[in-house]
């Protein structure tokens, strides 16, 4: 299938306007912004430039519409970056240029639509949330920052190379560091900020060996490029690269492995999870502008990007689904026994992210990038309701201080009760269509057409997929029925003794405050927030109902429009088997098995208002509790193996030179010291004791001989 990456490219002007224009923002915000007593130009400049760019978005996304299948690519070049001149690579010269090109085409078009325009949204309720900073002097710099992640996210995905997707990379892993340490006046924001930034690099290190070999294979970092070079490498008998002669699918297991372990790191899989709950720390517009709707994609974007490399990477592929599964459950499970509203939601999205990881190790691109838009959809409504709700019940983050809040806060509330049943998986919201396409492609590499001829390792991971999205529902009708229904706890008024210390035994990790500073007056209850906070809520939760619909497979009567929309990048994906009953047979086991887990949920928290089922657990199996409740103490496992022993390392390495190293410096010096001491008695500045030297010296000279 000839690619859209091979035919060729119209240029326009419009592309290099859409990445630069957050980045002005950037620019006049962080340089100006502590000036302006008006912080109406700071909101002018942040949310104009983003909005500006996602028009333009969409009207280079229409022209795409308008042009033939196979010729969908727009592209911008500024300029050639370098030259590194000739280069041997695969027993060849080689003369690559790296140009600082843009790459408008069905793939990064629509991720430039997800970026600018969840991205103006998050904008327009960062307007509301962060109000308490427009007096403290902070709030320019957090639009600043914010305009530099979307400037960084847009270079990641609009980058007609490797190199340039590699510079995005790193620009929003800063962008994440700033961010989540927004408050770096508080412990815990700037410990989680370089406990992102250290992980993120743990990754990065194995995404910069990756591209590197893919330099030394296929001897270019252009995406069209490299492409072809692969349709050619597949067919070669042997690559020799730094003197290694091995065969092709050698080298493109261990590519697709150093590129995972990359996506790993950006998109918190197991082990570099562990940073993304942390992230919390940060304000919760952050939450759903990285961690929920780009940044956490950029691993997704980027093996579907390089989906050539990963199809003859069997391995590689393997290593990816296994992974996602694993991730997919674990998280899972640990969102079942949390507290704070941001951690339930965080925990979801790693646990979420598994199956966008499971459904590329299957071989299904589509499904895994179609998964990253449903989710940035109810993600992003969830992160931003849970938003409104702290700021509703003054900064409280422990779900078990509100309840009541659904008449109080209806279109939060209503909003947030359907991007849960999206991700719950349930007929007929976004995330049931892409979340089933997933485990029906993870299925059907088992299923074979009715033989079961495929691999266990795939029926094995369609079970867990299936036990993490029971997990998915269960705790998510527990986060709305803790937050929405019942009377409101918050205030003192809790009436049946849930209060902090009621079912977690006295153990709050809920981050109170988060430098929001208190209202102090506590007695007035939660109402709705304003406009400029709920409306972007509401918008994203009508997308988490009708987004699914973009996809919608031929067995339920539709045409696959997403799928078909990328299918010209693709190198190579297996066609969707539609076994008929088997097919219609799962569809309607997931989804019963979805409400099943949504009602257990209203039944154990919601009909029974004291809680007396889970309460009871927690008494009989005290110790599974406090496992799942602490994460499985992987923290402290991870402090314990890796990070106190590296200090206890570094502290003896810094006492070995202080008292060896340098020892040995000052003993050298000492000595010197001593030894031209006895020496400068003898610089008298007597011409007569010189003389008498001399002629010492002539006796010295005058008995060697005379003895000799």
């Amino acid at each position: 299938m000839e690619s859209a990456m091979h035919a060729v490219s119209t240029p326009t002007s419009l592309l290099g306007l859409i990445v630069f224009l957050p980045l002005l923002g950037f620019v006049v915000n962080g340089l100006t912004g502590r000036k302006l007593r008006n912080t109406k130009v700071v909101d002018f400049f942040a949310l104009g430039t983003v909005g500006v760019s996602f028009l333009l978005s969409c009207v280079l996304f229409a022209k795409l519409i308008g042009m033939e299948e196979g010729a969908r690519s727009l592209h911008q070049t500024l300029w050639t970056w370098f030259s590194p001149g000739a280069a041997m690579v695969n027993g060849g010269v080689t003369h690559a240029t790296v140009e600082w090109a843009y790459r408008f085409d069905p793939l990064s078009g629509a991720m430039a639509l997800l970026v600018t325009g969840a991205g103006f949204l998050i904008h327009l309720f960062s307007t509301g949330y962060m109000a308490e900073e427009r007096n403290d002097g902070r709030y320019y710099r957090f639009m600043a920052y914010m305009n530099l992640f979307v400037f960084s996210m847009l270079t990641l995905v609009l980058g007609s190379n490797i190199l340039m997707m590699f510079m995005g990379w790193e620009g929003v892993g800063l962008c994440s560091y700033l961010l989540i340490g927004f408050y770096f006046d508080k412990d815990f924001a700037a410990v989680a900020a370089k406990k992102a930034f250290v992980f993120n690099r743990v990754g990065d290190m194995g995404f910069m060996v990756g591209f590197f070999l893919l330099f030394m294979v296929a001897g270019s970092l252009d995406y069209g490029t490299l492409m072809g070079s692969f349709h050619s490498l597949s067919a070669v008998p042997s690559i020799t690269v730094f003197g290694h002669t091995a065969a092709p699918a050698f080298w493109f297991n261990i590519i697709g492995i150093c590129l995972f372990l990359g996506a790993c790191g950006k998109s918190a899989q197991i082990p570099l999870y562990v940073w993304l709950p942390d992230a919390m720390a940060g304000p919760t517009p952050v939450s759903a502008l990285i961690h929920a709707a780009t940044m956490v994609t950029s691993g997704l974007y980027m093996i579907t990007r390089l989906n050539f490399v990963f199809v003859q990477a069997p391995l590689a592929l393997e290593v990816v689904l296994i992974v996602g599964s694993l991730t997919a459950i674990f998280a899972a499970s640990m969102g079942l026994a949390q507290y704070d509203i941001k951690k339930v939601l965080a925990y979801s999205t790693v646990s979420q992210l598994g199956y966008m990881f499971m459904g590329m190790g299957a071989g299904a691109f589509t499904a895994g990038m179609f998964h990253v838009f449903t989710h940035a959809f109810f993600k992003a409504t969830l992160f931003l309701g849970s938003g409104a709700v702290i700021v509703a019940c003054h900064h409280e983050q422990d779900m078990r201080n509100m309840g009541g809040l659904r008449k109080l806060m209806p279109i939060t509330f209503l909003s947030m009760l359907v991007a849960t049943f999206a991700i719950s998986g349930v007929p007929p919201f976004s995330g049931f269509f892409s979340k089933d396409e997933i485990l029906w492609r993870v299925f059907e590499q088992w299923y074979q057409g009715g033989t079961y001829a495929g691999p266990h390792l795939y029926l094995i991971c369609w079970i867990l997929g299936m036990l993490g999205a029971f997990m998915t529902a269960f705790y998510m009708m527990r986060l709305m029925v803790m937050t929405f229904f019942g009377e409101y706890r918050g205030a003192g008024h809790d009436p049946h003794h849930h209060g902090v210390a009621s079912e977690a035994h006295g153990h709050n990790d809920a981050h109170a405050d988060h430098g929001h500073g208190d209202h102090g007056d506590h007695g007035h209850g939660p109402k709705e927030v304003a406009w400029n906070m709920w409306l972007p809520v509401a918008i994203l939760g009508f997308l988490a109902v009708v987004g699914g619909f973009l996809n919608l497979p031929p067995s339920l009567g539709g045409s696959e429009h997403f799928s078909k929309w990328l299918e010209p990048l693709l190198y190579r994906e297996p066609a969707a088997g539609h076994a008929g009953s088997i097919e219609y047979g799962l569809m309607a086991f997931s989804s019963l098995w979805a409400l099943a887990a949504l009602f257990l949920a209203w039944r154990f928290y919601g009909a029974d208002p004291a809680w007396s089922t889970p309460k009871a657990f927690v008494a009989r199996f005290p110790k599974v509790f406090a496992w799942v409740h602490n994460k499985y103490f992987v923290d402290e496992g991870i402090d314990a193996a890796i990070v106190r022993p590296v200090v206890k390392g570094s502290i003896g390495l810094w006492k070995f030179d202080a008292t060896v190293i340098d020892g040995l410096v000052n003993l050298t010096a000492w000595l010197l010291r001593q030894f031209s001491g006895a020496f400068k008695r003898l610089q008298s500045g007597r011409v007569q004791n010189y003389a008498f030297l001399m002629f010492l010296g002539f006796l010295v000279i005058a008995l060697w001989k005379y003895l000799a």
